[in-house]
């Protein structure tokens, strides 16, 4: 008896152990950047962002097409005017991200603005496989005749037409889109539960240059997969997850910042915006969104629910929906509310799901980056939902340093649609969420 006792306390010591671990950052996913500021003669500006991997040749190809959009592109500039708001500028950003223990993906983004308007936007992706320097294609991870083309096929339509709703898309241009020909060569990028493919939003709707995320989550389409591209995406074995998230914003520098720190950590964050900030920010709420950062609502405005009738409080949410949709042609689907105070909107049935938090940093207070690092060394967990606010001054290089280290403690960054998706979890309406671990979405209980 004491023998079985001594044995299966030694296999929970093992399993605790086992569900413990995870990889840390590996060494081939490892990436450097900086930028190249050029100002040309007529004051418009060319940053071109550059990556440092393990392998030269990766180098070498990004690089190649970074110069080639910079190239063509710069002459076209229009003459900046005399101050921040009136520039003109090409930003070529490189943003990667990492899956499983060998494969990485980068979108290279060319963003034109003219005074802060979005005038055009092209994107070229490549992923590879980062011990080798193979390039990963599609077709490397469904199969000739998998049942997965038409399931791509099928969420390209579907999802494309859900942008710009009350505009009429290019039917032509959408029956090429989704053709296997052009699916088989789609720009595309894996992440940590997604696959997602990228379109700039002209294609099918002219007078807009945002992009169109086709996301497709790993748990729905892993079992088309070939044996590798399973095996490559199966992050929920070597990693742990964690959401960041940022609220308030968007604001013009300290919003600026943060993505530009998660860009170059390589991390994905989502952003609960305050829906009266939408049109004004409307740059960064569509480079929000083109980066491939997750948005969701902070209410309409940032205030005391408890003070506003249930009618205002039904009212806000098509008051965001519209100035989202005027500003990237798609609405967010759920909502976090201003200090937390969710049971009023349920009380009002707003409709939105509520994302709260497991591990708030109290950034809000001022609290330092070393402070708040401290704080999430000490309290993170599986599943945590991290608690940020964009407006504030040190929330940046927080940002930077809570990415750096909790992805060296083996962990992977996911949006809210990722980390619910993970467990199954399907968001509802006048629900609250937590966190999310093995499809517990309760308060975390420390």
């Amino acid at each position: 008896m004491k023998i079985s006792k001594l044995l299966l306390c030694l296999l929970l010591c093992l399993c605790m152990v086992s569900a413990a671990f995870a990889e840390p950052l590996q060494a081939c996913h490892k990436v450097t950047m900086d930028k190249i500021d050029t100002k040309q003669e007529n004051r418009s500006v060319v940053r071109l962002w550059t990556v440092d991997t393990v392998l030269d040749s990766v180098d070498a190809e990004i690089r190649a097409i970074e110069d080639a959009y910079a190239a063509r592109i710069a002459p076209t500039l229009p003459k900046a005017g005399s101050n921040a708001n009136l520039g003109s500028r090409v930003d070529i950003e490189v943003r990667y991200s990492r899956t499983g223990l060998t494969w990485m993906s980068f979108v290279i983004q060319a963003r034109t603005s003219y005074h802060r308007d979005l005038t055009g936007q092209e994107v070229t992706t490549r992923t590879y496989d980062m011990t080798t320097g193979e390039r990963i294609l599609l077709t490397d991870i469904f199969p000739e005749g998998s049942p997965a083309w038409l399931l791509l096929s099928n969420a390209v339509r579907t999802q494309c037409l859900a942008y710009f709703p009350d505009e009429m898309a290019d039917e032509a241009a959408l029956d090429e889109l989704c053709s296997l020909e052009s699916l088989q060569k789609a720009e595309f990028s894996l992440h940590g539960l997604s696959l997602v493919l990228h379109y700039p939003a002209n294609l099918l709707y002219p007078e807009h240059h945002s992009l169109m995320e086709v996301t497709l989550m790993y748990p729905d389409i892993r079992s088309y997969m070939t044996e590798t591209a399973q095996k490559e995406t199966d992050n929920l074995t070597y990693y742990k997850t964690v959401a960041l998230t940022f609220d308030d914003g968007p604001v013009r520098t300290n919003t600026t910042l943060v993505l530009q720190n998660l860009m170059t950590e390589g991390c994905r964050g989502t952003f609960f915006v305050v829906g009266n900030r939408i049109t004004a920010f409307k740059d960064l709420i569509q480079r929000e969104h083109d980066e491939g950062q997750a948005q969701g609502y902070h209410n309409y405005h940032h205030g005391n629910v408890t003070k506003s009738s249930g009618a205002a409080l039904r009212a806000m949410k098509g008051k965001c929906d519209s100035a989202m949709l005027r500003a990237i042609g798609t609405i967010c689907t759920y909502d976090r509310v201003p200090y937390g105070l969710y049971p009023q909107m349920i009380a009002a049935g707003v409709g939105w799901p509520y994302i709260q938090w497991s591990l708030d940093t109290y950034d809000w207070r001022g609290r330092t980056t070393a402070a708040v690092l401290s704080k999430v060394k000490k309290e993170i967990q599986d599943g945590d939902i991290i608690l940020c606010h964009d407006i504030k001054d040190n929330t940046p290089e927080t940002a930077r340093q809570v990415c750096r280290y909790l992805q060296e403690e083996g962990y992977m960054f996911l949006t809210i649609d990722e980390l619910f998706a993970k467990d199954g979890v399907t968001l509802e309406a006048d629900t609250v969420y937590f966190h999310c671990v093995d499809g517990d979405t309760s308060i975390r209980k420390n």
